[in-house]
């Protein structure tokens, strides 16, 4: 079994669908047991996920942990259950990107979703039922279905998803990616996810703000994904694990891959081997 590394690890970090939850969006005993030990030596248990915050309630409430959810891929932080899970940390999307984005999603028939107050508004209708129920199905996101976003587009959202065919996916990133430059970051998630956040707002800069707030360094914390959106902490994190899982940006990004994949209880094995030692 591998040794722990040089500097104790204090914070573990790790992303929900691909990683730490299993493909029927449960997570294994031995994943649980894992967590538990690791926080009974004081190591602190963050969830991080592009998921909304309360999407990510059952998941903390499956572990039995007080956990810290970083939500939204990184673009609000919201402290453990005791301290009255406030927002620690938010970081919404420009209303003028907003407004553009809604207006080509309008153009193009395509679902988009806008995200408020932890919930999702959105436009409601037969062509866009199937992508709302793809989204709604897998997180158990809440909705708030209106007539026209139009109404909402002078409040900046956390973020912006829009979800469609994983095909017209690509195309429809690379258009934006060139558009909007710097003024948003455009992330693939999902096949057919496509995500819009406020520039630097992903986990990378989240599980910063939580270090520091915590008063250690990134080398204390270990951080574990399968996704591209997980790159970002990823390269910040002193221990980097991708899950077997993972695809190739992510695998690339990280100093370790585990031997088992998502369903057969990676986060344990990766826990077992470099915190519990």
């Amino acid at each position: 079994m591998s040794q722990k590394p040089s500097v104790p690890i204090r914070l573990i970090a790790l992303d929900l669908d691909g990683t730490l939850l299993r493909s029927d969006h449960t997570v294994g005993a031995r994943s649980i047991a894992a967590l538990r030990a690791a926080q009974a030596q004081g190591v602190e248990i963050v969830l991080a996920s592009g998921r909304m915050t309360p999407a990510m309630e059952p998941t903390a409430t499956a572990l039995g942990l007080d956990v810290v959810l970083v939500s939204y891929n990184g673009a609000a932080v919201c402290g453990r259950v005791a301290d009255g899970r406030e927002r620690m940390f938010h970081r919404p999307l420009q209303t003028d990107v907003a407004g553009e984005l809604y207006a080509f999603a309008r153009q193009e028939r395509l679902q988009i979703n806008y995200y408020l107050d932890d919930v999702i508004v959105s436009e409601d209708g037969p062509h866009l039922r199937p992508w709302i129920d793809i989204y709604r199905d897998r997180t158990g996101s809440p909705y708030r279905f209106v007539e026209s976003l139009e109404g909402y587009l002078h409040r900046e959202p956390t973020k912006l998803l829009m979800v469609m065919e994983p095909t017209r996916r690509e195309e429809v990133a690379e258009v934006w990616k060139a558009k909007l430059g710097a003024r948003a970051d455009v992330v693939k998630t999902d096949p057919e996810y496509l995500e819009f956040l406020a520039p630097g707002a992903d986990k990378g800069a989240a599980i910063t703000y939580l270090a520091r707030a915590r008063g250690f360094g990134l080398d204390a914390v270990m951080a574990m994904g399968n996704g591209e959106n997980d790159v970002p902490m990823l390269k910040r994190a002193g221990l980097s694990v991708a899950v077997s899982n993972a695809c190739g940006h992510c695998r690339d990004a990280a100093q370790h891959v585990t031997e088992n994949d998502h369903d057969h209880d990676a986060v344990a094995e990766a826990v077992e081997r470099w915190v519990l030692g």
